[in-house]
């Protein structure tokens, strides 16, 4: 009997109508299965879709009851709501299995996976191994937290998927089988999610539960993770990293050359530990280095990341709006400061509780100039001697105008999440595009 059969036989619940929540739901109707929906929003984005396709399905909108979840014998929760939710942890408690999409998708899959998370860069590590296959020939799916619902792949008929997994989506996944998976790295991320540090770094190691090839930065320890077959990445020492020939520096696997560096049309060193990045983890599947290079060549990067919006009278404006977190922020101005005079950064927004303390060194020692604007402002507002408290995005993009030389970089990398101001970091970033603009 498939999983499918079996949930057939059971109640089950969608907790959570959103993006997955409601793709969670056309699937079980598509496979005849009749979900309870519910969702603490008294109109969620999915209740339109639910009332014209189906009026059937029990909905629960508004302030969770006890008993809105504890009739179920499955839950399939949204990422977005913690485990520890009140009614959450009591249906839990009473022995309700609780479930992602992710999880519902692995049970089912037979398609070989490759899973990257991590607390910065994983959308570009997915879509750069995306292209690389696509120049391969493969048939890829792209999902998870980027592109296409999981569920969706069930139904094609594809030689690989890749997912990028958020630590959220993690939390309710232990079924799911990689042939390959990597942690990027680990920094503080969503301390208002998790009670500590290590509880999140937990919750991304649960990627190498069940993995035939694990990949590690062997820059960040936090990543490591003991493994029979296990493949480290790095800018050096390595087994996929950056040597030097007498021809340039070239990307290397196991100290043998495969492409020069000049093929990656992305700039910067964390760049280039992506592509590396890519390599290892697709080298289970057997890719000619023509790939590599046709992909690497034609592949510009995502928009809001670290991304050259335009450069006006000898200064370069780059818009990282995805650098949402410290650790993303400290990756760009350790990325971009070679190639400034200086750096002038914007940012603030909700620092999600994190501790933003390591800036401090890398703002002295690359920056002309800070601008901190939103909610969480005044925790960046003495990390730098010239530092401007600004009530707008507008005002911090003007004020550094004026201030930049020649040569240097105005940068929003804001280190927060923009739900203070803006509906996504999306939002942020074409606005700091808009006003780039009318310079």
């Amino acid at each position: 009997m498939s999983y499918l059969d079996t949930l057939k036989q059971k109640e089950v619940t969608v907790l959570g109508l959103g993006i997955s929540g409601l793709g969670t739901v056309q699937f079980l109707l598509q496979h005849g299965i009749l979900p309870k929906v519910v969702d603490t929003r008294s109109v969620p984005p999915g209740a339109d879709w639910l009332a014209h396709n189906a009026p059937e399905c029990e909905a629960v909108f508004g302030p969770l009851a006890e008993g809105a979840l504890l009739k179920a014998d499955v839950i399939v929760i949204s990422p977005g709501i913690p485990l520890y939710d009140r009614y959450v942890a009591e249906a839990i408690t009473s022995g309700i299995e609780v479930i992602g999409d992710v999880e519902l998708f692995a049970r089912l899959n037979t398609t070989p996976i490759v899973a990257v998370t991590g607390s910065n860069g994983k959308s570009t590590v997915v879509s750069l191994a995306h292209a690389v296959c696509q120049a391969a020939g493969l048939k890829v799916g792209l999902g998870g937290n980027i592109g296409t619902s999981v569920l969706e792949f069930l139904d094609q008929d594809l030689d690989v998927i890749i997912l990028e997994l958020s630590s959220f989506q993690l939390e309710t996944t232990r079924s799911l089988k990689c042939t390959s998976s990597m942690i990027l790295n680990i920094t503080e991320d969503h301390m208002d999610r998790y009670p500590d540090f290590d509880a999140y770094c937990a919750a991304k190691k649960r990627i190498y539960q069940q993995t035939d090839c694990l990949v590690y930065n062997i820059h960040d320890e936090r990543t490591h993770h003991t493994h029979p077959h296990a493949v480290s990445v790095g800018l050096e020492g390595a087994d996929y990293c950056v040597l030097p020939t007498s021809q340039g520096d070239y990307f290397c696997a196991d100290g043998q050359p495969v492409l020069s560096v000049e093929h990656l049309a992305l700039s910067g060193k964390h760049n280039q530990f992506n592509a590396l990045a890519v390599m290892a983890l697709l080298s289970s599947f057997k890719i000619e280095p023509d790939a590599f290079k046709a992909a690497f060549l034609t592949f510009t990067g995502l928009s809001h990341r670290c991304q050259l919006v335009a450069e006006v009278a000898g200064v370069k404006y780059f818009n990282d709006s995805k650098a949402t977190n410290v650790g993303a922020t400290v990756t760009a101005l350790e990325s971009l400061h070679n190639d400034a005079q200086k750096i002038i950064l914007i940012l603030g927004g909700d620092a999600k509780g994190a501790d933003v303390t390591p800036l401090q060194a890398p703002i002295l020692a690359h920056c002309r100039a800070i601008y901190c604007f939103g909610k969480d402002a005044a925790l960046f507002s003495a990390m730098h001697p010239q530092s401007n408290l600004v009530s707008s995005l507008k005002d911090a993009v003007l004020g550094a105008s004026q201030l930049a030389q020649g040569g240097d970089i105005v940068l929003l990398a804001p280190a927060c999440a923009s739900i203070d101001m803006y509906p996504n970091y999306m939002a942020r970033g074409d606005e700091f595009c808009k006003w780039v603009e009318e310079l």
